[in-house]
């Protein structure tokens, strides 16, 4: 064994300090740079029924809406990164069934509302991006179908 003196103790000691303390000191500031750079990095809230899917070609993406935020901003659909305005519609209900239904168009299939909803229909947002795909064929979205309309409600 070797012979160490007090000095090379607490020599040695203060090297091991200095070295956890640096190693100690890194990993608060890379968390703390982590943490202030998260809210930025991911979305405020998502809803599960959110999307980003290929179909036919085209990358079709829907994102939800939900509560207060709903009356300001409807639900969001686009394809290959052009913005498809999107209009809630009140349907009647079903037969035997009272109350309305919360449907869904857009300027590619007017008369073909989805209904949309967290149950049964939770895949209603999807599917007018799909028939909204499906009426474009091979062509793109124009600037103007992302132009709001609410037709003078």
């Amino acid at each position: 064994m070797s012979n160490l003196g007090r000095r090379d103790v607490l020599r040695y000691a203060a090297a091991a300090t200095a070295v956890v303390s640096g190693v100690v000191g890194a990993q608060a500031l890379s968390r703390s740079s982590s943490a202030a750079e998260a809210p930025t990095a991911a979305p405020l809230r998502t809803d599960p029924r959110d999307f980003e899917i290929d179909y036919r070609g085209k990358k079709i993406k829907g994102m939800h809406v939900g509560g207060k935020e709903r009356s300001r901003q409807p639900h969001q659909v686009s394809i290959n990164g052009r913005k498809l305005a999107v209009m809630r519609i009140e349907l009647p209900a079903a037969a035997g069934a009272s109350g309305v239904a919360v449907g869904f168009i857009s300027a590619l299939n007017h008369y073909e509302p989805v209904l949309l909803d967290e149950d049964k229909n939770k895949d209603g947002l999807r599917k007018l991006a799909e028939r909204a795909v499906d009426v474009l064929g091979d062509s793109e979205l124009t600037a103007s179908a992302g132009s709001e309309h609410d037709h003078g409600h």
